[in-house]
């Protein structure tokens, strides 16, 4: 004959109240969870990055002029080795260029950058990406 389990034993306790609400808890967050990653999958363009640049700053350091950016992508998709472009102009006339290469601009976020000018840009610069690879 079994042995029947001794009174307040781990064999005769059922589950506390907090067990069963931490469970049922988790299985809302994880299910919420699947469904977003799922919308997400579902909805997502497969268009190409849109980058645009945004002069943030220019003040003058000890190398030069420093002109501050930001980089944004709107698209759903990430930019690698984006190339930006700034040039200082004098009417039509080009009289000063610099560019920089970020690593990466992620999927509808932005990123920061600085260009280095001999000249004084001060209402004379335009900054522009000019192209970028795919990661």
């Amino acid at each position: 004959m079994a042995k029947s389990p001794k009174p307040g034993s781990v064999e005769n306790r059922r589950a506390h109240w907090i067990e069963w609400t931490t469970g049922a808890v988790s299985a809302i967050l994880i299910t919420a969870l699947i469904g977003w990653i799922s919308y997400q999958a579902a909805t997502q363009a497969d268009g190409p990055p849109d980058l645009s640049v945004t002069i943030v700053s220019s003040a003058g350091s000890a190398g030069g002029y420093l002109v501050m950016f930001d980089v944004n992508n709107a698209a759903d998709r990430t930019a690698a080795a984006v190339v930006v472009r700034g040039e200082i102009t004098d009417n039509d006339n080009v009289i000063e260029t610099a560019e920089i290469t970020l690593d990466y601009v992620p999927a509808r976020s932005k990123a920061r950058g600085g260009l280095i000018f001999r000249n004084d840009p001060a209402g004379r610069s335009r900054v522009s990406a000019t192209g970028f690879s795919e990661p």
